[in-house]
């Protein structure tokens, strides 16, 4: 959205080397600032292979108010596809960086997030507000549970157990795509239809972990650390963590 008061930046690294496209999001709601600071420095990475692109803040406006939003930007994590001519601004920059996701043909996204309240520490009926210390992939065409694959090296060197990650993802819900789209791709009439079939639904209206039926071909995560009782350093730390191991497992470090 250059040339305007959202105005934001995408850091855009290539390896020179033939290989996978990373998109790390940060900054989406203003009152996570782990996600943002995380994301600042992840965008001065090198990537060994592939491409790296970062957007540490995503939302300029509210973070510098340290809210989640306000109600003439829109929630951008509740707005996806979005449209260039919509309304509220956040939606103009759904749009934006689903353009991004379909130009630089983006096979992951990793939407760094903070949760108040931890996942293992829910009561019931706690909705958004306990999804800290999770990470959850959206459904895609693309079936690789990475929620659980990633959950499953950041644990590994994680020694507190309340800082342990829960993996979310496509197994917990109906599959969007049918087995005879899956391998052949889905088309972009076809994309609204599929995510009508499933009764999965991310919040309220679309969050990031949408973009697998938006952008055909993109694999989203969102990944959420609690705040609550949990320094900021540490969920910067963690944050990094979930995209380096992410970055390992595509061979990107």
């Amino acid at each position: 959205m250059g040339g305007t008061e959202w105005e934001t930046s995408l850091v855009v690294t290539h390896s020179g080397v033939e290989g996978p496209t990373l998109l790390v999001l940060g900054g989406v709601h203003g009152n996570e600032p782990g996600s943002w600071l995380a994301a600042d420095d992840i965008a001065e990475w090198e990537p060994a292979r592939g491409s790296l692109l970062v957007a540490p803040r995503a939302n300029v406006l509210a973070i510098a108010v340290l809210q989640r939003t306000t109600d003439e930007l829109g929630d951008l994590n509740r707005l996806y596809p979005g449209a260039h001519d919509a309304e509220l601004p956040m939606a103009r920059m759904a749009a934006q960086i689903v353009d991004v996701a379909r130009h630089y043909e983006v096979d992951v996204v990793l939407d760094l997030h903070e949760s108040w309240g931890f996942y293992a520490e829910r009561g019931e009926n706690q909705g958004t507000a306990f999804l800290g210390q999770t990470i959850t992939t959206g459904p895609s065409v693309d079936r690789t549970p990475l929620a659980r694959i990633i959950a499953d090296l950041v644990n590994a060197q994680i020694e507190v157990e309340r800082d342990l990650l829960i993996a979310r993802d496509w197994t917990q819900w109906p599959a969007v795509v049918t087995d005879g789209e899956i391998g052949a791709g889905i088309p972009e009439s076809a994309t609204a239809s599929a995510f009508a079939r499933t009764r999965w639904r991310p919040g309220r209206g679309r969050s990031s972990l949408s973009l697998g039926i938006i952008v055909p071909g993109v694999l989203p995560v969102l990944v959420e650390m609690g705040q609550r009782e949990q320094p900021i350093e540490r969920r910067i730390e963690l944050h990094q963590l979930v995209v380096r191991s992410a970055m390992e497992l595509l061979r990107m470090a």
